[in-house]
């Protein structure tokens, strides 16, 4: 009772502000990055530490620019995503586009399946925008309390996309292999010491989340990287790059390498946009082999 009373409240404080000028909510962002950066100093060892392993051929002085980017960045996308909630379909074209979408109706109209995969790079909350035009399953990991039920509300907010919990998308992809969806996963999450997809990333040994390799492979549904390219504040543009066509004659995490490098290249392209404050690199090597 106490977290649906909590959830009222924040929408109750959201909505209002979801239905502001961009333009103002990013005044708020200017001064929500000043409070990030210079004040709280969020998750300051974390961000320089990622970044200057990252990029160990960066100065001192280089990865602090990076980083105040960044905190800049990151405030933007709360506000971003708050006016989300206030947004119409007609609105959402001006906000984020997708370039070629044949690549992907091509197998729809076939009526196949596509399994998505990106990384937290850009506004990857943006790409609920697609539910307008494909029928969207997007795997998620539930979070606690407020913040499950405000992200749910986010990514449901057009019809046609359904969040379905990762411990479920499993049953979910094999009940329904005879429809044409496009099943998503955001998989450059740090994944549990279970998964045995290591790759080089960013420089580091890189433990990958294999879910979404494994199930595309099981059902042999072709691979697309989701590119989110920032063309503006507020303003993206998604490219599709196909992976693979035929998961089951690749060997073992090929896939994975294949998004790692994909991703990567996105990331040395503009690494403002990566989620730099996330703890990626839980799980070492060396540690899990003895």
């Amino acid at each position: 009772m106490f977290t649906n009373l909590l959830y009222g409240l924040l929408l109750c404080f959201l909505y209002p502000l979801a239905w502001l000028p961009r333009r103002v909510l990013f005044v708020f962002s200017d001064v929500v990055y000043f409070f990030f950066c210079y004040v709280l100093s969020y998750r300051k060892s974390v961000v320089y530490t990622n970044l200057a392993r990252s990029f160990p051929e960066k100065s001192y002085s280089e990865i602090k620019n990076m980083a105040r980017q960044y905190y800049h960045y990151f405030a933007d996308l709360f506000f971003e995503n708050i006016k989300t909630l206030g947004v119409s379909a007609k609105k959402a074209n001006a906000y984020i586009t997708f370039e070629n979408v044949d690549l992907i109706t091509g197998y729809t109209q076939q009526g196949q399946s596509t399994v998505w995969v990106l990384g937290h790079f850009g506004n990857w909350e943006y790409l609920n925008f697609a539910g307008l035009y494909f029928n969207l399953k997007i795997a998620y990991k539930p979070q606690h309390g407020v913040g499950d039920k405000l992200m749910k509300r986010i990514r449901t907010h057009y019809l046609k996309s359904i969040i379905i919990p990762m411990q479920h998308i499993s049953r979910y992809m094999l009940t329904h292999r005879n429809e044409h969806l496009s099943y998503v996963f955001i998989a450059d999450q740090s994944p549990s010491s279970s998964s045995k997809a290591w790759t080089t990333f960013l420089h580091q040994d890189s433990l990958f989340f294999e879910g979404a390799e494994k199930l595309a492979t099981r059902l042999n549904l072709p691979v697309f990287y989701v590119d989110m390219q920032r063309t503006a504040r507020g303003r993206y543009k998604v490219v599709f790059t196909e992976i693979c066509d035929d998961p089951k004659s690749l060997p073992e995490f090929e896939i994975t390498r294949r998004f790692a490098a994909l991703l990567e290249q996105s990331i040395n392209r503009n690494p403002t946009y990566w989620l730099w404050s996330h703890k990626r690199w839980k799980h070492k090597l060396e540690k899990l082999n003895n």
